[in-house]
């Protein structure tokens, strides 16, 4: 799915697997953050518009990491998207499917990730055109058991999830292994402990050990 900025987004997800979820408090540490996760091999990424500092954050990733694909995470009204746009967020993510956010973002030609975690979720979003879906907070609901009950009536529409929430370096590959599984996300990769202590260095180890877990299983 090509969006107006000219890229696919279901291939760079493809590409790399992983959509770390990232919260920065404080805006300076938005670019070694970014050259962590570059350096370890990881070309994505979601800054969650949680903080003061998010909006900066995605604008000085964009200005000085073109390389980098960053969306706006947590979006969960319509100025936050406005905001995103504005910033230079390449795409975003909502932890719910609301239908008018859906829908704003669809008439500013902004590339959305709703969440969702119920069929009739995955039928509304169908309709609206979403074809990448966050599953949202998939272990709480199940975990795989959910994955593998929504592919039977579901399998066949041609839609890819991002499984969050819960999701961890102990279970992030069995999801993987899932063919409508376009990508995972979450927090361990750069956790807010890690951020906050400027351990840019473990973060960038966990990206590598990641990824080198994904190749050794060929998933």
């Amino acid at each position: 799915m090509l969006t107006q900025k000219g890229f696919d987004l279901i291939q760079i997800l493809s590409k790399n697997r992983i959509l770390p979820a990232i919260t920065i408090n404080n805006v300076e540490d938005a670019l070694p953050l970014t050259e962590a996760l570059l350096k370890g091999g990881l070309e994505v990424m979601e800054i969650a518009f949680r903080t003061k500092a998010a909006e900066a954050s995605i604008a000085q990733i964009r200005k000085h990491f073109p390389e980098m694909t960053v969306g706006a995470g947590t979006l969960v009204h319509t100025d936050q998207v406005l905001k995103a746009i504005d910033s230079g967020a390449l795409f975003g993510l909502a932890p719910g499917f609301n239908p008018r956010l859906c829908q704003f973002a669809i008439d500013h030609k902004f590339e959305m990730i709703p969440g969702v975690i119920t069929p009739s979720e995955i039928e509304n979003a169908y309709d609206l055109g979403f074809r990448i879906l966050k599953l949202f907070p998939i272990s709480q609901f199940g975990g795989m058991e959910l994955l593998k009950a929504l592919n039977g009536p579901y399998g066949q529409l041609g839609v890819r999830y991002i499984p969050m929430g819960g999701v961890d370096i102990g279970n992030f590959g069995e999801y993987l292994k899932d063919k409508n599984v376009v990508s995972v996300g979450g927090s361990w990769i750069a956790s807010g402990k890690l951020i906050q202590a400027k351990n840019f260095q473990a973060i960038q180890e966990n990206v590598t050990h990641a990824l080198l877990k994904i190749q050794g299983t060929g998933i």
